[in-house]
């Protein structure tokens, strides 16, 4: 938690059925959500334009569980808590119990206002590779 808590991009900790688990102060300020608002709900509060739906054995939810596979950094938007669609680039990583079922996944997240600032000139592709 406390390395989390620590890095500079969003991070949010998602169980496979969509719970949020935790989130860290710079996704809180990214999003203008407390932890305590998205703490125990669904991601889906988010509206992430990246992600795909899919009707599997649980009903509702994600392709990335559904594949199994670790998303590679995408642009994409989400919601912010004023309403606002913030432009972001995310990624996302599954993680897996010893027996190698996913367990939740790792979201990373990315202001593009920020990255383009903090690089002039390049693009975002340009940034994350």
């Amino acid at each position: 938690k406390r390395v989390i808590d620590a890095l500079p991009s969003g991070i949010i900790v998602i169980e496979t059925g969509g719970a949020i688990r935790h989130v860290n102060p710079p996704l809180e300020h990214l999003t203008g959500y407390r932890a305590d608002e998205l703490v125990g709900n669904s991601c889906a509060i988010l509206d992430c334009s990246g992600c795909e739906p899919w009707y599997g054995q649980e009903g509702f939810w994600c392709m990335l569980f559904s594949s199994g596979q670790t998303m590679k950094p995408i642009v994409c938007r989400i919601n912010s808590k004023s309403g606002y669609r913030l432009k972001v680039v995310k990624q996302v990583s599954i993680f897996r119990d010893a027996q190698g079922v996913a367990v939740g996944a790792v979201e990373t997240i990315w202001d593009i206002a920020k990255l383009n600032k903090s690089s002039p000139g390049k693009c975002c592709a340009e940034i994350l590779t």
